[in-house]
C-alpha cells in the first residue's frame, strides 16, 4: 500500500509540474492614452483625473470582486509620436489596490512625447506589454483614447490594430469628438476598434471624458454586458 501511495504521489507531482496551477486574472488591460499636441494641459488634467477617478471607485471595485478570479492587471501607456509606459503592470485584487493605482497615476508626470498623433504606435506599444504580463489573463484588452486621427507613423493604425487582434487582443476605442476633428469617432470605428467583443464609447469633448471612461472601463473589466447608451455621452 505504501508503494501504491508513493506511486500516486509521484504521479501527482509529475502532473503538477507538467500542468502548473498558474495564477490567473480575469483581464489584462492596457490603457493607451493620447498626449499629443492637441491635448493641452487643461485637457490632459481632465483625462488624467477622469481615469484616476474611474479606477478609484466603488463601482469598479465591485466589478473586480465579481470576476471569476477577483483579479485584474492594468498598465498605462501614453502616446503621441512616441510612447512611454507611465505605469507598468499592476495586479489588482481589491479596492485598496485600485486606490493605490489611482494615486500612482495622479502623481506620475506627463510624458513628453512630442506633438503629432500616432495611435498605431500606441497600440503596438500596448500590445508588446502583454509579453510581460505577470499573470495569465482570461482576456487581453487595449483601451485606446484620443481626440485625433493618425497624422504620423510608418504603420497605418488599422494594421497595428489587426496585428494586436491576431495576438488575441481586443482593442476598444474612446474617441473624444472636439476641436478640429469632430468626426474622429468614425475614424476610430474604422481603424482602432477590433477583436472579440470590441466596442466604442464616444465622449463629446474633454468635459465628458470622465463619465465616458468610467462606463467604458467598467464594461471592459466586467466583460460581456449590455452596451452603454452612447447617445447620453455625445
Amino acid at each position: 500500500m505504501r508503494g501504491l501511495g508513493f506511486c500516486a504521489a509521484l504521479a501527482l507531482g509529475l502532473l503538477v509540474r507538467l500542468h502548473p496551477a498558474a495564477a490567473q486574472a480575469d483581464v489584462a488591460l492596457v490603457l493607451a492614452v493620447d498626449v499629443s499636441g492637441s491635448v493641452n494641459d487643461e485637457r490632459f488634467q481632465l483625462q488624467r483625473d477622469g481615469i484616476a477617478h474611474a479606477l478609484d471607485s466603488d463601482a469598479l471595485a465591485a466589478v473586480v470582486s465579481a470576476g471569476a478570479h477577483q483579479t485584474i492587471e492594468i498598465a498605462v501607456v501614453e502616446w503621441a509620436e512616441e510612447q512611454r509606459v507611465v505605469l507598468p503592470w499592476t495586479v489588482i485584487h481589491n479596492r485598496q489596490d485600485l486606490a493605490g493605482l489611482a494615486m500612482s497615476l495622479r502623481r506620475a508626470p506627463r510624458s513628453w512625447v512630442h506633438t503629432m498623433t500616432d495611435p498605431a504606435g500606441g497600440i503596438a506599444a500596448a500590445d508588446a506589454l502583454f509579453q510581460s504580463v505577470p499573470l495569465t489573463p482570461g482576456r487581453k484588452v487595449i483601451d485606446v483614447s484620443g481626440d485625433g486621427k493618425q497624422n504620423i507613423g510608418e504603420v497605418p493604425t488599422r494594421e497595428s490594430r489587426d496585428a494586436a487582434v491576431a495576438h488575441g487582443v481586443t482593442v476598444n476605442g474612446l474617441p473624444i469628438t472636439s476641436g478640429s476633428e469632430p468626426d474622429v469617432d468614425a475614424w476610430y470605428r474604422a481603424n482602432v476598434v477590433g477583436g472579440s467583443d470590441a466596442f466604442l464609447v464616444v465622449a463629446n469633448g474633454f468635459d465628458a471624458f470622465a463619465e465616458a471612461f468610467r462606463q467604458k472601463l467598467t464594461r471592459e473589466i466586467a466583460g460581456r454586458v449590455a452596451a452603454p447608451s452612447l447617445a447620453s455621452l455625445r
